[in-house]
């Protein structure tokens, strides 16, 4: 019996993690990538250096929350998109409500809190589509990607077609093109606010423990009923390789963003 519990139990985080790894991951490197940027730009430049890119970075973060408040039906009592004149750091929020007995919209806590992770990349794609279409194309190759049984190979794979695409949006051709530099523009100011904040982290934490416990149900009926659902959890690992292959636009760009942050600072520094 013990046995059954714990396979049961190891089976359910093993498919947590199909439905949730991806966003998890994405939401961690974002959120190191960001938080160190923004220690170099408000040394340089102290807040003003955060509002340059705030004005579109946080409609495009809160944008993401609103949708998913939308999606999974929970009460918007509020929200702001940006505010010019931020209370405790606070440039953007939404505030929403649920109903606490509804499993689909405790789920919903989860995608709601990562929202920002779907807009933000979904607006640096729609950027590379009307600003480097050339780019947008080999963008496509993702599609491509064999994500049915992803494994050490799949990941060489995504970083493999990560490095072409950026190769094509860095090409010479481009760097001359004023287009590509108001699509830089723009993915650096998108890219800077697509981390979550410690209440996003908190309301996914909640949708994630419920997710959690779902699957947990889920598998114990399975058991009892002898079916098989290891095909369902297949589809959702699937569609995270997908996730995570597209997040690594949003991962690059924060990347470049603190690489220029960072060389700003010790620039400054070093002529102090």
């Amino acid at each position: 019996m013990e046995n059954i519990l714990f396979k049961i139990l190891q089976l359910s985080l093993s498919e947590t993690l199909c439905v949730t790894g991806a966003l998890v991951l994405t939401g961690l490197v974002l959120g190191v990538l960001e938080h160190r940027a923004n220690f170099y730009v408000q040394s340089v430049s102290g807040m003003r250096g955060i509002m340059l890119t705030a004005w579109i970075g946080t409609p495009v973060h809160e944008l993401g929350h609103l949708l998913m408040c939308y999606l999974f039906k929970h009460r918007i009592s509020g929200f702001k998109l940006f505010s010019l004149r931020p209370r405790e750091g606070v440039l953007g929020y939404v505030n929403h409500s649920w109903d606490s007995k509804s499993l689909y919209q405790n789920i919903g806590n989860f995608f709601i809190g990562m929202g920002p992770i779907f807009s933000g990349t979904a607006a640096l794609i729609l950027g590379m589509y009307v600003f480097l279409p050339d780019s947008f194309a080999m963008f496509s190759n993702y599609l491509a990607l064999d994500a049915s049984q992803p494994d050490s190979r799949t990941l060489v794979s995504i970083l493999a077609l990560t490095t072409q695409l950026f190769k094509s949006i860095f090409s010479a051709k481009n760097l001359i093109s004023l287009n590509f530099w108001i699509f830089f523009a723009l993915a650096i100011a998108i890219s800077s606010h697509i981390a979550l904040s410690k209440e996003d982290l908190k309301g996914a934490s909640k949708g994630l423990i419920t997710i959690f416990f779902f699957i947990l149900l889920v598998n114990a009926f399975a058991l009892l009923l002898n079916a098989d659902f290891s095909g369902f959890f297949s589809g959702i690992l699937t569609l995270n390789v997908y996730l995570l292959a597209f997040s690594m636009v949003s991962v690059v760009f924060s990347s470049i963003r603190l690489v220029l942050s960072g060389f700003a600072y010790f620039l400054m520094h070093k002529i102090i």
